[in-house]
């Protein structure tokens, strides 16, 4: 299937910074909240797999603002005998173009910007779902719009969710964010993990006492939860052996170890609208 340009309208993207997440079809109490702690609020998501491209995001050192199904991007296409042709629509152009062109609109599922001032347009999908023509057409069209407006564009699946262990030791951390705990406990911590970085065993060890039991580890835990320890998340399960550092030490992303632009499992489902353009109008579903 190929994809055609027809032409390129530039749109005004300051109208897109409030969120749409009405604009999304849903059944009423299914979305999934995840915490966004520096965000100080939680991010609404439309099932599983978009709560787990959100844990990774909202624990993001590098991550400074998470917008979720932030923006509705109008567009237009028709089919032709080599292939849709795809138009990206004004948002405040309020004309429809004539048939045989189809109007329609899609809500990416997040909007992420960077420390060092990158903006991504997410998309998260089930994998076995990228080869229909609806969803590649779709993304076709997020991608656009992502290149038009000097954002990046990545697609996320399950297969670079659940690669490795990051996933599992954010959520494994998410349960001692909040822990209570012994604030002179915690300072000690924090100053003996400062001068030289050692395992997770060896600081329960230094600092287990009869009366405190579990309550050394999971300290160390909320530590690492709240950023005044680190340690490496991406590559095997949090276990006695893990090394722990001084919090702001490691800093991580996923977007290009994990998480390649454009989809690091999705570039060849999408070579046939590598060349589609689009341009700008209302819409329906």
């Amino acid at each position: 299937m190929t994809t055609r340009s027809v032409s390129t309208t530039s749109g005004d993207t300051e109208g897109y910074s409030v969120s749409t997440f009405r604009l999304r079809r849903r059944t009423p109490g299914t979305f999934v909240l995840v915490p966004f702690p520096k965000g100080g609020r939680s991010i609404r998501c439309q099932g599983q797999l978009e709560a787990a491209a959100a844990v990774i995001l909202a624990n993001c050192p590098t991550v400074m603002s998470i917008q979720e199904q932030p923006l509705k991007i109008q567009y237009a296409w028709r089919e032709t005998s080599s292939g849709p042709v795809i138009q990206l629509l004004a948002q405040n152009n309020p004309a429809r173009p004539p048939a045989p062109w189809r109007c329609s609109y899609i809500v990416p599922d997040f909007l992420v910007q960077s420390s060092d001032g990158t903006t991504r347009l997410i998309e998260v999908k089930p994998f076995d779902k990228l080869h229909k023509p609806d969803v590649q057409r779709k993304l076709s069209v997020a991608r656009r719009f992502a290149e038009q407006n000097g954002w990046s564009f990545l697609i996320v699946t399950e297969r670079e969710l659940r690669r490795g262990s990051l996933l599992g030791n954010l959520r494994l951390l998410s349960r001692y964010r909040r822990l209570v705990a012994e604030t002179s406990l915690l300072e000690t911590m924090s100053a003996f993990v400062a001068q030289q970085p050692t395992s997770l065993a060896d600081v329960c060890a230094h600092f287990l006492s009869p009366d405190r039991g579990q309550d050394v580890r999971a300290a160390i835990l909320h530590l690492v939860a709240t950023g005044h320890l680190d340690l490496d998340l991406h590559f095997e399960p949090i276990s006695d052996s893990t090394r722990l550092h001084p919090g702001g030490s490691i800093l991580w992303e996923p977007f290009d170890s994990v998480w390649k632009p454009s989809g690091s499992r999705t570039v060849e489902p999408f070579a046939s609208f590598a060349n589609s353009v689009l341009i700008n109008s209302p819409s329906s579903t």
